[in-house]
C-alpha cells in the first residue's frame, strides 16, 4: 500500500502526493472532486487555489483511502496567504500562457487540415472530371485505391479543421479573460455580489461568536478575503473613472429623462439607488423610443428594472421631444450634449419645487380606501372587507357577510356574477365607487381594488318654465330603469309605461351588467365603453357566451351612480361646492323630481355622445344585409359554425346598425355566424350596434365588403361584385385596394371579370372555369364568349394552354377585324371538309392570289423540313433506351465527354418547347380563323352588350 499525503495551501490548492498510475488511488478518490494534469505533478482538486480548503472532500478522500489501506497524512495550511492582487496577476499570467498554448494547437490543426486537402487534390488532378472507373480495366485497382485515400485525406482534413476551430475559439477566450475581468459595468455587478456575500459572512461571523461555534476562524478568513477583494474591485472601477469611462448611477437620472438601454430609448419612471424603473410594453417591443405613454393602460404604467451597469446613455425628457418633433432619434453624441445642457440635478430641484408648491391632497380617514373580497370555489357565502390606507381593516366599517340567493353558488369572487353586483351595490349604498385601476389578487387569497367616493354633480338652475326631462331614444335604457338606481326601487310618474323588449333586463342582466363595469370601468364624465381585457380575468367581455349584455345600460347605470346622493353615506364631512359661474348659480337638487330631471339630462347627453354600443339583441330583431357582398354560403361549413356555437355559444359579436323607424337591426359584418346562431338554436346574439350611420353610407359599403373579401369561401364573382359596388360608391381603385387589403392590380383584375356574359359568370363561380382563363375570355365580346364556352365544353382543347392560346388568338382576330371596319364572330362549328381540315387557308377570302401562292411554296418547304426531324426522333428514341453504363463508356473518350452531349441535348430540349408554344399558338389561330364569320356594320348594327349589374 501506498504512503499518501494531501496538503492544501492558498497558492498551491489542495493537492495529492505518493500515487503513481495503476496504483487505483485515482478511481478511489475521483468521487471526491481529484483529478490529474500534465502540468501539475500528482493529483489535485480543481479550482481549489486561494481557497478556503474543502475540507468535505479531503476528509471523505481520507476515509476511502484509509479504508482501502492506504496509509495517509493531510497538512492543512490556511494562514500562508497571498494577496488578492497577487494571484489575479497569476491568473492573468495563467490566461495569457493558454492562449499561446492554445493557439499552437490551432494553427497545427490548421496545417494539418491544409496539408490533407492538398493530398487528397493532388491525387484528384490526376483524374478527369466526372470520370468514372473503368470496370474489367487494368487502372481499376489504381482506381479504386486513389478514390479511398482521396476520401481519407477529405474527411481528416474536415475533422482537422473542427480541431482549428475548437482551439481558436478556446485561444479568444483566454486572450479576453484580462478584458473581461477589469471591464467596469462587469466589475459594478461583481461588487454588488461580492458585498452581499460580505454581509452574509458577516452575519454568520456574529452568529458563530455568539454561539461559540468551531466555524468562527473560517468565517474571519472569508470576510478578510472578501474585503481584500472588493478593495481591489473599487480600487479598479475609480481608475476607470479617472480615465474617462461613464459610470451610471442614480445621480445621473430623474423621472422623465429617457435612458439608452439595449439600444432604445426608453422613457424613467422612476430612479432607484440599483436600477432605473423603464417604460416597458412588450406589445410595442422593439421600439426606438419607447415613452411613458406607450406603457400606461387604465392609468397605470407598467415598467422594467434596468440595471445601471447596462444603461448606455441618458436623454432630458424635454430633448427627447425636441428630437422627435423633427422626426429623428437622438444617437449617443447629440444625446450627451442634451445631457450636458439639462443635468438631473438640475431637473429634480424643479421637480421638488413644483411638488412642494402642489398643495397636498388629504383625505378623510374615516373613509375606506379599498374593498377586499374573499370567497371560496362553489361557497354560499363571502367576506367584504373595508380597507384603510395601509391595507388594513378599516375600524369604522366592520365586514360584512354576503350570502348567495338561493339555488345559487358563488364561483371564484373574479367571475361570480350575482357576488360582485352584490359588491356593487355595497359601494352604491355608502356613496362609493370603484377608482382608477383593476381588481389586483387572485381568487384564493382575495382580490383588492381601489375606492374612492361619489363625485357630487352640480346641476344647473332650472328655469321656471322648464319643460320635464324628455324620454330617452328607444335604444337607451328606459327612465324607469335609471330611476329605481336613485329612489331605491320606486319608478317615478313620468316613465314611459311600454318598455323595449330587449331594455327589460331582469336581475340576472343587471348583475351581468355590473360584473362588465368592474371588468371594464367607465371613467366618471366619459360615455364610451372600454373594451379592454382585466389582467384576472384575460377572456374579453365580448367573447364570453354567458355575459353578452347591454353595456349601454351598464355605462348609464354608472352614471346614475355617480349622480344620485349616497343613502347611507359614513359620517364624514363633505368637500364644499364648487363654485358655479357667476351667470349660472348651482342648486343642490334636494327633491326627487330635480333629482330625475339630472338624470334625464344626463342620460340624453350620453345616448348623443356614444357612437357605439355593445348589447345582446333577440335574434329575431335581425336582418341580413340585402346588399350583402356574399351571395353563397357552404351549408356544410354552417353546420360546423353551428355545433360549434351550440357547445361554447358566441364568441366574437357582430356588428349591426339600427334602423329608429322600423326599430330592426340590419347585419353589417356577421351574417355567417347570424344564420349559424339560428340553426343552432339561439334566441340572443351579442352585437356591436352602429349608430348615426346611413344605410348607404360609405364607411358602412366598406365596411360590409372588407370583412368579407379574401375569406376562402367567397367566390372571385362575389368579389368583383363587391369592388364595383365600392367603384359606384365614389372609390377609386387604390382605395378600394387599401381598404381590403389588395393591390390595385388585383381589384382591376377581378372587375374585369364582369364583363363575362352571365353563363361564362355562372361558370367561374361553381369553378367550371379557370381565373385566368375567364379573365382572358372577358376580353372578347358576348357572343365570341358564348361559342368559346361551347368550345371548351365539349373538350375540343387539350388543356387550358390551348385554350388560354385560343381566346389571345381570338382577341387578336377581333381587334384586327374592328381596325378594318368589321366585325368578327366565331363558328358555332367548324364545317366538315374532305381531307385535312388544315390544307385549307385560314382567311382565304382576304388573301390576294400572288401572297397565296407565295404561302403554298413557303409551305412546302417548311413541311420537308419538318419530315426530316424523324431522323432526329429515331436517335433521340436510341438514346433513350440505351444503358447509361454503356454511354458511359462510349463517350467519356470523345472531346467534351458525356457533358457536351448532355448540354446539346438540353439545348435542342428548349429549343423544342420553344417550338411547341409557337405551334399552339399557330394551332389557335388557325383554329380561330376556320370557318369565323365576317360582318358588316353597314348591313348588321352590333347589338349593344347588356351592362352587368355588380350591384
Amino acid at each position: 500500500m501506498a504512503d499518501i499525503t494531501i496538503t492544501h495551501t492558498r497558492a498551491e490548492g489542495t493537492l495529492l502526493e505518493g500515487s503513481r498510475k495503476g496504483d487505483g488511488v485515482f478511481e478511489i478518490v475521483r468521487d471526491h472532486g481529484f483529478w490529474f494534469s500534465r502540468n501539475v505533478t500528482g493529483l489535485y482538486i480543481r479550482r481549489s487555489q486561494d481557497k478556503e480548503a474543502q475540507m468535505w472532500r479531503i476528509d471523505g478522500a481520507t476515509a476511502a483511502l484509509r479504508a482501502a489501506g492506504h496509509e495517509v497524512t493531510v497538512t492543512i495550511d490556511e494562514d500562508t496567504r497571498r494577496s488578492f492582487a497577487e494571484a489575479e496577476a497569476d491568473r492573468e499570467q495563467r490566461a495569457e500562457d493558454r492562449a499561446e498554448r492554445f493557439g499552437d494547437r490551432a494553427d497545427r490543426a490548421a496545417s494539418s487540415a491544409d496539408a490533407r486537402r492538398a493530398a487528397a487534390d493532388d491525387i484528384s488532378r490526376r483524374f478527369e472530371f466526372g470520370q468514372p472507373i473503368l470496370v474489367g480495366h487494368h487502372s481499376e485497382g489504381r482506381a479504386r485505391r486513389d478514390a479511398a485515400r482521396i476520401d481519407t485525406n477529405m474527411r481528416k482534413s474536415f475533422e482537422e479543421r473542427d480541431r482549428a476551430g475548437y482551439w481558436s475559439d478556446r485561444t479568444r477566450a483566454a486572450e479576453n479573460y484580462k478584458a473581461h475581468r477589469i471591464d467596469p459595468q462587469r466589475t459594478l455587478r461583481r461588487l454588488d455580489r461580492l458585498k452581499a456575500d460580505l454581509r452574509k459572512q458577516e452575519r454568520a461571523h456574529a452568529n458563530a461568536v455568539e454561539k461559540g461555534w468551531v466555524s468562527v476562524g473560517r468565517h474571519a478568513r472569508l470576510i478578510q478575503d472578501l474585503t481584500e477583494e472588493i478593495a481591489h474591485w473599487e480600487q479598479l472601477v475609480e481608475k476607470a473613472k479617472a480615465d474617462g469611462v461613464k459610470v451610471w448611477g442614480p445621480d445621473d437620472f430623474a423621472p422623465g429623462d429617457y435612458a439608452l438601454y439595449a439600444g432604445s430609448w426608453y422613457g424613467v419612471a422612476r430612479v432607484n439607488p440599483k436600477t432605473l424603473s423603464i417604460a416597458w410594453n412588450l406589445r410595442l417591443a422593439p421600439k426606438q423610443v419607447m415613452s411613458l405613454e406607450d406603457a400606461t393602460l387604465n392609468g397605470r404604467v407598467s415598467t422594467h428594472p434596468a440595471d445601471y451597469t447596462q444603461v448606455q446613455g441618458r436623454c432630458p425628457g424635454e430633448a427627447m421631444d425636441a428630437f422627435l418633433a423633427d422626426g429623428k432619434v437622438p444617437g449617443k453624441k447629440s444625446a450627451r450634449e442634451a445631457s450636458e445642457a439639462a443635468p438631473a440635478d438640475a431637473i429634480r430641484e424643479a421637480q421638488a419645487k413644483a411638488k412642494a408648491q402642489k398643495p397636498k391632497k388629504r383625505t378623510d380617514p374615516k373613509i375606506p380606501k379599498r374593498i377586499k373580497v374573499e370567497c371560496r370555489w362553489d361557497a354560499t357565502e363571502a367576506t367584504f372587507t373595508w380597507l384603510n390606507g395601509n391595507s388594513q381593516p378599516h375600524k369604522g366599517h366592520p365586514p360584512v357577510t354576503i350570502t348567495a340567493p338561493d339555488g345559487v353558488k358563488f364561483t371564484e369572487s373574479v367571475w361570480s356574477e350575482s357576488l360582485l353586483s352584490q359588491v356593487t351595490a355595497l359601494l352604491t349604498g355608502a356613496g362609493l365607487t370603484y377608482g382608477a385601476g383593476a381588481w389586483t389578487g387572485g381568487p384564493g387569497r382575495g382580490i383588492v381594488r381601489a375606492i374612492e367616493p361619489v363625485p357630487e354633480v352640480e346641476p344647473e338652475a332650472p328655469a321656471v318654465d322648464e319643460q320635464p326631462a324628455p324620454e330617452p331614444p328607444a335604444e337607451e335604457p328606459p327612465a324607469a330603469d335609471v330611476a329605481a338606481v336613485v329612489d331605491d326601487g320606486q319608478a317615478p310618474a313620468d316613465a314611459p309605461s311600454e318598455v323595449p323588449a330587449e331594455d327589460t333586463a331582469g336581475g340576472e342582466q343587471t348583475a351581468s351588467d355590473l360584473r362588465f363595469l368592474l371588468n371594464h370601468p367607465v371613467p366618471h364624465g366619459e360615455s364610451r365603453v372600454s373594451h379592454s381585457v382585466h389582467p384576472l380575468n384575460p377572456t374579453p367581455h365580448s367573447e364570453r357566451p354567458d355575459a353578452m349584455t347591454d353595456t349601454t345600460a351598464t355605462a348609464q347605470v354608472t352614471e346614475v351612480t355617480e349622480t344620485a346622493p349616497a343613502k347611507k353615506a359614513p359620517a364624514a364631512k363633505k368637500a364644499p361646492a364648487k363654485k358655479a359661474p357667476a351667470q349660472k348659480a348651482a342648486i343642490e337638487p334636494t327633491k326627487v323630481s330635480k333629482r330625475r330631471e339630472v338624470v334625464a339630462e344626463k342620460v340624453a347627453t350620453t345616448a348623443a355622445e356614444v357612437k357605439s354600443v355593445q348589447k345582446t339583441i333577440p335574434i329575431d330583431r335581425i336582418d341580413r344585409d340585402p346588399n350583402q357582398p356574399r351571395e353563397i354560403f357552404d351549408q356544410a361549413k354552417l353546420e360546423e359554425l353551428a355545433g360549434s356555437m351550440r357547445e361554447l355559444g358566441q364568441l366574437q359579436p357582430i356588428t349591426v346598425r339600427y334602423d329608429a323607424g322600423t326599430r330592426r337591426y340590419t347585419i353589417i359584418m356577421g351574417e355567417r355566424r347570424w344564420r349559424a346562431a339560428g340553426m343552432a338554436g339561439l334566441t340572443e346574439m351579442a352585437a356591436l350596434v352602429l349608430r348615426g350611420v346611413e344605410a348607404d353610407s360609405r364607411e358602412i359599403l366598406a365596411m360590409a365588403v372588407a370583412e368579407n373579401v379574401g375569406r376562402a369561401d367567397m367566390t372571385p364573382m362575389e368579389e368583383a361584385k363587391a369592388f364595383k359596388r365600392l367603384e359606384k360608391g365614389g372609390y377609386t381603385i387604390d382605395e378600394i385596394g387599401g381598404v381590403c387589403g389588395k393591390s390595385p392590380a388585383y381589384v382591376g383584375w377581378r372587375m374585369d371579370l364582369l364583363r363575362l356574359c352571365e353563363p361564362a359568370q355562372e361558370a367561374v363561380a361553381k369553378g367550371h372555369l379557370s381565373l385566368n382563363l375567364a379573365w382572358y375570355a372577358s376580353q372578347l365580346s358576348c357572343d365570341n364568349q358564348l361559342r368559346f364556352l361551347a368550345k371548351y365544353a365539349r373538350g375540343a382543347f387539350n388543356s387550358d394552354r390551348d385554350a388560354e392560346a385560343f381566346v389571345k388568338a381570338a382577341r387578336i382576330e377581333e381587334e384586327r377585324r374592328e381596325s378594318q371596319g368589321s366585325f368578327f364572330v366565331l363558328a358555332d362549328e367548324t364545317p366538315a371538309k374532305p381531307g385535312d381540315v388544315q390544307e385549307s387557308l385560314p382567311g382565304a377570302h382576304d388573301v390576294p392570289e400572288e401572297e397565296r401562292e407565295r404561302i403554298i411554296a413557303d409551305r412546302t418547304k417548311l413541311t420537308k423540313k419538318i419530315d426530316k426531324l424523324s431522323t432526329a426522333g429515331e436517335i433521340l428514341s436510341e438514346l433513350a433506351t440505351a444503358d447509361p453504363e454503356e454511354l458511359a463508356l462510349l463517350l467519356a473518350g470523345v472531346a467534351g465527354g458525356v457533358g457536351a452531349h448532355q448540354h446539346r441535348i438540353e439545348h435542342l430540349r428548349s429549343l423544342t418547347t420553344k417550338v411547341i408554344k409557337n405551334l399552339r399558338d399557330a394551332q389557335a389561330i388557325a383554329a380561330v380563323r376556320a370557318g369565323a364569320i365576317e360582318i358588316n356594320p353597314d348591313a348588321v348594327a352590333p347589338a349593344a352588350p347588356a351592362e352587368v349589374d355588380a350591384a
